[in-house]
């Protein structure tokens, strides 16, 4: 009776494998700007500002919808051209010859760094 109940229990689907490579494809909404000159600390409401990464044709469409009175909110709305360079130290993100470094990428939090330590910024965002 218990070897019947426990195969019973047991999910049929246990070795499907699961999609959890980390990937910049898609719609990230940026959460939070850190940093700068001024120590700018914002959050931002989900989908007010959204970087949506097409890996196809290597664009982003950012969609920035932020009327809130800061002093940075990251790119304005517009379409940019990206690269993904990663290196054995480290994943470069350069947009439009700009250079960010990606310090964290998984299934539902990017975080990137523009790699200044005095008055660069770090973005965050939520998929």
């Amino acid at each position: 009776m218990v070897l019947l109940l426990l195969s019973l229990s047991c999910n049929q689907n246990d070795d499907t494998p699961q999609n959890d490579e980390s990937t910049l494809h898609g719609s990230w909404s940026l959460t939070h700007i850190l940093g700068g000159l001024a120590g700018v600390n914002d959050d931002f409401e989900t989908g007010i500002i959204v970087w949506d990464f097409n890996d196809n044709d290597h664009t982003i469409n950012i969609t920035n919808n932020n009327t809130s009175n800061v002093i940075h909110s990251g790119y304005p709305s517009g379409v940019y051209n990206y690269e993904v360079i990663t290196t054995a130290n480290d994943t470069t993100l350069i947009i439009e010859n700009t250079e960010l470094k990606i310090t964290s990428l998984t299934t539902h939090q990017l975080i990137i760094d523009e790699g200044y330590i005095s008055d660069g910024f770090q973005y965050t965002f939520s998929k």
